[in-house]
Formats: C-alpha cells, sequence, structure tokens
C-alpha cells in the first residue's frame, strides 16, 4: 500500500496532461492514503509506549521479588545458589514476545525466561513490517540493576520482540482496513461527483475559448456562480467585444481603404484615356501626315516621320497596358470567371509561352456581389503579376470554389469563397527566409513584391471580411483565402 501511494503521488507529480477534475480526485485519494499511514504511524507510537510501560511495570515487580529473595536467603529460608529464581513470577505474567534476562556482573548470561510469538494467519505483510521498524526503532527495553546490602549482583533487563508489537498492532488494525478502504473509496466517489459539479463550467469555458481561437468573435461566456468563474466570464466577454469591435472597425476602415483605391484608379484610367491617349492619337495622325507629305515634297524626313509614328505607336501599347492594370475589364458584363480566364491568358502571352495557368472556377461565381469580385480580380491579378515577375515558375494554377463552412468553423451556417494561387517557382526569399502565415514576404513567388503586394492583397481580403496567407512550399509558394459571401461582404462600399 506504501508503494502505491507513492506511485500515485509519482503519477499526480509527472503527469502533464490531467484533467482538472482527475487531478482534484486524485489528490483526494493521496491524502486519504496519506491520513491512513498517519493514523497507523501514530497507533505504533501509542502501542510503543504501552509496550514500554509494560516492560517497566514487569521490571518493578521482579525487582521486587528479587529482594524478597534477597531476605530469605539472609533469614536461611533459601538458597544463593538458585538466585535468581524467576519462577514465581513469570508464570501467567509474560506476554507474547516479553523476555527477561538477568545478566551478570561481567555481562554474561545469568538467566532467562522469554515467551515466544506465534506466527499465524495473521502475520503483518512486509511493507507494515518496514514502516513500524523504522518508527519503532528505539527499543522498548527496562532495565534495574540488582543489588543488595550494597553489592551488585547483576542487572534485570525485560525486552518485547519487535515482530511480537508489530503482530498485535496489525490484528487490531486489519480488521479496519477493509472499513478504511470503503470509506476512502466513497469519500473519493462523493469527492469526484462534487468537483465535477463544481468544475461543470470550465466546459462553457473552454468551449468559449476554442470558437474564439477559431476567429469567432461573438463568442460569449455565461454567468456563473463561482466568483473566480464568474470573474473569468467578465474579462473574456470583455476582451471577445473588444476584439470583434477593432476587428469591424479594422474591416470597415480596409474595405475603405481599398474602395478609394478603386476610385483612385478608375479616375487615373479616365485620365489618361481621355487625356493623353487621344494626345498620343493626334501625334500618331501628324507622324502619319509628315511621313505622306515628306514623301513628295521632302524624302529625308520619311525616316524620321515613321520613328515618330513608331514612337507613339509603342507609346500608345504601354498606355493600353496600363489601362488593363488600372481598370479590369467590366466584371459586370462578361462575370468574373470570364475576366480571370482573359486575365490568366493575358499573363500567359507577357511570360512569353514560359509559364502556364491553369484556372478551375466554381460554376456559382455569378452568385459574388460586384464589390468582392472585383476585389478577387485585384488579388488573382496582383498574384500571376508577382509569378510572372519573381517566381521563375513554369506552371500556376488558380481555383475558386464555395465551401458551406471555413476549415476551422469560425462562423458556421455562412458560405465561403476559397481562393488558392499556386507556382512551382523558386520558392525562397531573397534572403532564404520562408514565408508563413500573417508575416510579410520578399519572396519570390504569389506573395513577393517586398511584402507590398501580400499587403495589398491581405487589405483586400480583410475588406472583404477574410483572411489570407501565404506557405512556403519545397517548390514554391501557395496562396490561400477565404473570403466570406454574405451580407457581410455586400455591406463594404
Amino acid at each position: 500500500m506504501a508503494t502505491a501511494t507513492a506511485l500515485l503521488a509519482r503519477k499526480i507529480a509527472t503527469s502533464e496532461n490531467v484533467d482538472l477534475k482527475t487531478s482534484l480526485a486524485l489528490r483526494g485519494v493521496a491524502v486519504a492514503l496519506l491520513c491512513f499511514f498517519v493514523a497507523a504511524a501514530l497507533a505504533l507510537f501509542g502501542t510503543y509506549r504501552d509496550v514500554r510501560q509494560a516492560n517497566e511495570r514487569l521490571a518493578d515487580i521482579i525487582d521486587r521479588q528479587l529482594q524478597i529473595q534477597f531476605y530469605r536467603i539472609d533469614a536461611g529460608l533459601d538458597a544463593l545458589a538458585r538466585f535468581p529464581n524467576l519462577e514465581p513470577v513469570v508464570d501467567g505474567v509474560l506476554g507474547a514476545g516479553q523476555c527477561i534476562r538477568f545478566l551478570k556482573p561481567d555481562g554474561s548470561l545469568g538467566r532467562s525466561s522469554c515467551v515466544g510469538v506465534h506466527r499465524g494467519d495473521m502475520e503483518p505483510p512486509a511493507w507494515f513490517v518496514s514502516l513500524g521498524g523504522r518508527l519503532l526503532a528505539t527499543p522498548a527495553d527496562a532495565t534495574r540493576p540488582v543489588s543488595h546490602r550494597g553489592k551488585t549482583y547483576g542487572t534485570l533487563l525485560v525486552t518485547t520482540e519487535t515482530e511480537a508489537v508489530l503482530a498485535s498492532l496489525w490484528k487490531d488494525v486489519s480488521g479496519m482496513l477493509g472499513l478504511t478502504a470503503l470509506l476512502i473509496a466513497a469519500i473519493c466517489a462523493l469527492q469526484y461527483v462534487a468537483i465535477g459539479r463544481a468544475l461543470r463550467p470550465t466546459r462553457d469555458i473552454l468551449a468559449g475559448l476554442d470558437r474564439l481561437s477559431r476567429g469567432d468573435l461573438s463568442a460569449r461566456l455565461p454567468s456563473f456562480r463561482l466568483i473566480e468563474l464568474q470573474r473569468i466570464s467578465e474579462v473574456f466577454n470583455a476582451l471577445a467585444e473588444n476584439l470583434d469591435r477593432t476587428t469591424r472597425e479594422r474591416t470597415a476602415l480596409a474595405g475603405k481603404l481599398v474602395d478609394q483605391q478603386e476610385r483612385e484608379r478608375s479616375h487615373l484610367a479616365r485620365e489618361l484615356h481621355d487625356e493623353l491617349a487621344q494626345t498620343l492619337s493626334a501625334i500618331s495622325a501628324a507622324a502619319a501626315s509628315i511621313r505622306t507629305t515628306a514623301e513628295t515634297e521632302c524624302p529625308a524626313l520619311v525616316s524620321e516621320a515613321a520613328q515618330l509614328s513608331g514612337l507613339s505607336m509603342a507609346m500608345m501599347k504601354s498606355l493600353r497596358a496600363t489601362l488593363q492594370d488600372l481598370r479590369p475589364p467590366e466584371i459586370n458584363d462578361f462575370g468574373l470567371a470570364a475576366s480571370l480566364l482573359s486575365l490568366a491568358k493575358s499573363q500567359e502571352r507577357l511570360a512569353g509561352g514560359k509559364l502556364r495557368i491553369q484556372l478551375k472556377v466554381d460554376d456559382d461565381l455569378q452568385d459574388v456581389p460586384s464589390t468582392a469580385a472585383s476585389h478577387i480580380y485585384r488579388i488573382v491579378q496582383e498574384g500571376l503579376t508577382n509569378i510572372g515577375k519573381h517566381a521563375n515558375a513554369s506552371r500556376a494554377s488558380v481555383a475558386l470554389d464555395f465551401r458551406p463552412e471555413a476549415p476551422d468553423q469560425a462562423m458556421p451556417g455562412r458560405r465561403w469563397l476559397a481562393l488558392t494561387i499556386e507556382d512551382d517557382g523558386c520558392g525562397r526569399s531573397d534572403h532564404g527566409t520562408a514565408v508563413e502565415g500573417e508575416g510579410e514576404s520578399n519572396g519570390k513567388g504569389a506573395g513577393s513584391e517586398g511584402g507590398l503586394g501580400l499587403i495589398g492583397m491581405r487589405e483586400r481580403a480583410a475588406a472583404l471580411g477574410g483572411q489570407l496567407n501565404v506557405v512556403q512550399l519545397d517548390h514554391g509558394f501557395r496562396l490561400q483565402a477565404m473570403i466570406p459571401i454574405g451580407a457581410r461582404t455586400e455591406t463594404i462600399q
């Protein structure tokens, strides 16, 4: 039993993943067993005291009997050769394990009388003997010097075997072991049930923490009766409310910033188209007219007119590419899927046939609101542009599909649009640093451009109420975005 208690204490001390209810119950068992051993130790000390007192009383009785024998020898009623005569005393007086010894002045044994210990069915177990031997290490012997008329005849020694003491105590204690074990089991069972009822609210706390860790900022804890748990509930609810408000404000601000950026892009595109494009068209027409006139009147200007015409055409081509970046195709007219297909083909042409882009889109993309579709297009455009410029990739893929809920089930019941952009490029940053999670990227892949492109894509995802992560692969990068499609997305203007 002592070994079991030690193992239980070691298990409690070394356990790393034990729930609170089980831990408290185990501690209760350990305390109950400790109380049992303390009670057994007190009983041993009490028995030791009783044994010592019994030895002292017996030593006094025998000492008086020996003095009477001295008086009988002096009166000639007894012979000195029969001294010490212990027979009249020891009969019916010695208990189990007790022993009387008369030691001569030189220390040799003169007479002795002992009663053995009956080793029957009630022999104590080894652990009890070991515990008792340590607690009863001090002998309970009683000694008396034997002298008469100033002459020392020897020493009287009364002892009791430790085994006899332990056997007697075990006989009394063993009858209570069953009752003690039953009582400990009952106390532990009741304690386990009581602790379970008291800690039942912690399941609500853990569930709330799980929801909050998955991004469900609407998670709230109920009120609790215990003061400590109620304080936890108040702090948790205040933290969740502040985090929810901050997130909503951040999302609204990101939406306004991104929308303002789109308006500025549109305004700049209109200005370039209305002013610079027309001016370039006029220059091109003037160059063509000069070339026609020069062919007949001044042939030396023909080459210069042709060069001017070529420069104006090159500038027109560059302007058209710039306008296409600033103002994407009308998604409302062609749809998001068709616009993305056109974007993929355009990026393949810019790569000179060195990059193949695979596009996989869901058939229900027409359900995506126009604002969300514009932001999604920009995210894909930025990702493919970075792949074409920096990834040194031969293949890239873009996938858009609807899912009934987010993988972490942060907001169950909502419809989510999953966007994945992946390439097989170099997959390393300029400094050999991996891009993960929310960190900025200098990587040569979908999330490169010194982190600025990645920041812009994250801002657009946040404006739609979603999130965007970049994961480094063995060869390339994977950009993953989860965007909710619902009321929150449509209210960002």
